[in-house]
């Protein structure tokens, strides 16, 4: 009868049942269906400690606020710790599925350092790169100076093509590739055009540089002007087959110069870097786009297929294309 009255009391001492069916332990005046105060005021004093059958401390949470999950008799190093040493530290089930473009805040990467804190975790760069080690077109007879494209249409333009081939050297944008067997530039019929489609909307950047060169036909024509030619490196977009300008950067051959620039009297030969850059956003998915290379006038022309984008001496390459995401 004894011990009963000691746990009898030992149960008022500890629990008070206010009259509105709320438990207080270790207060009088409960503030919730259950209101624990601790009776520590230090870091490691618990106010809930759950074990498991074997005495092993499952959960806890301390006078400072702390919660710790499965760290066995340690104090909890931060507001939530949890080892997930062997077990799935978090699991989550039916939560909604998120878009990529709804990847903005409040929605945010978030990671782990070594110490376990949490930290924004970088966006990964998307980008492609492109780089074409060969000279273009790959018909291109050296030999004879045969096989190129021409520079003296205005109406014509020639496709470079972005390909899926060794030349790619990354593309974490996710950008596929096509060919149009016939479509429209600017109105002008162009076959077998070679463009890249960008999955996603958004503003992209685009680098293109290349290196053009005219050499003499058939290593029997006499070029004996030193002038200059007008080109056109352009950026297009596509509705369908039907390709429109978006940009054109404007650029020149000089005359008289060889691979490396100097005066080269013997041949007639262009040599110049090409380039384009572009800020370019798409406001729809699976958007098309393309490059292109165009004659736009000068002191002469060049009307045989003798033009080429050659591999100037000392490169590796006749040109190159870089998208990035901004």
């Amino acid at each position: 009868m004894r011990n009963l009255s000691l746990i009898f009391s030992l149960l008022i001492y500890c629990f008070v049942f206010s009259q509105n069916d709320k438990v207080g332990i270790n207060t009088e005046t409960p503030s919730a269906m259950l209101d624990i105060l601790t009776k520590g005021n230090t870091d490691a004093t618990k106010a809930l400690e759950i074990h498991n059958s074997s005495n092993t401390e499952l959960l806890k949470v301390t006078n400072d606020g702390k919660v710790g999950i499965n760290i066995g008799t340690n104090t909890p190093a931060g507001v939530l710790h949890i080892n997930s040493e062997g077990i799935k530290n978090i699991r989550h089930q039916n939560l909604p599925v998120l878009n990529a473009t709804d990847f903005t805040p409040p929605f945010n990467n978030l990671g782990l350092t070594s110490t376990g804190n949490a930290v924004s975790i970088p966006s990964t760069v998307k980008y492609l790169y492109y780089q074409n080690g060969n000279i273009f077109p790959a018909t291109y007879d050296s030999t004879n100076n045969t096989g190129g494209f021409s520079l003296s249409n205005t109406n014509q333009y020639i496709n470079l093509p972005i390909r899926n081939d060794v030349g790619l050297k990354g593309n974490t944008i996710g950008i596929t590739f096509g060919t149009d067997a016939t479509a429209t530039v600017n109105s002008q019929t162009v076959n077998n055009v070679q463009y890249i489609t960008i999955p996603e909307p958004g503003v992209y950047l685009f680098e293109f540089y290349g290196t053009a060169r005219c050499n003499r036909f058939n290593n029997t024509q006499t070029y004996t002007f030193n002038g200059q030619i007008e080109v056109n490196t352009i950026f297009a977009s596509a509705s369908g087959t039907t390709y429109t300008t978006d940009t054109i950067f404007r650029g020149r051959l000089d005359g008289m110069r060889n691979d490396s620039g100097s005066t080269f009297n013997t041949s007639y030969s262009l040599a110049n870097p090409q380039t384009l850059t572009v800020a370019y956003q798409t406001t729809q998915a699976n958007q098309k786009v393309a490059l292109f290379f165009n004659y736009a006038g000068g002191d002469n022309d060049f009307s045989r297929d003798e033009c080429l984008f050659n591999i100037p001496a000392g490169a590796n390459f006749s040109y190159y294309f870089i998208i990035s995401k901004l």
